[in-house]
């Protein structure tokens, strides 16, 4: 995963992360191995999907989730409409 993402090693250097970035990397590269593996052996579409939304569902708790709904809250309590 640290190489997809670019990480590269150096003799002096180390990498440092969280538990909880470790555990939400190594489920995300498990779910999107699920997909592949759906999508090469089965052709699952929808399979592949459901395995690769739960790869995002990981990688949100590294990143932050802001979903439409986020928006559409900062707004509503940011702006008087309909006034």
């Amino acid at each position: 995963m640290k190489q997809l993402m670019g990480y590269q090693s150096t003799d002096g250097g180390q990498f440092i992360a969280r538990r909880r970035h470790l555990d939400a990397l190594t489920a995300a590269q498990t779910e999107i191995a699920a997909a592949l593996t759906a999508l090469t052996q089965t052709q699952a579409g929808e399979l592949a999907a459901e395995s690769l939304r739960r790869a995002q569902i990981a990688l949100d708790q590294i990143t932050g989730k802001f979903t439409a709904d986020d928006l559409l809250g900062e707004i509503f309590s940011n702006f008087c409409i309909g006034k």
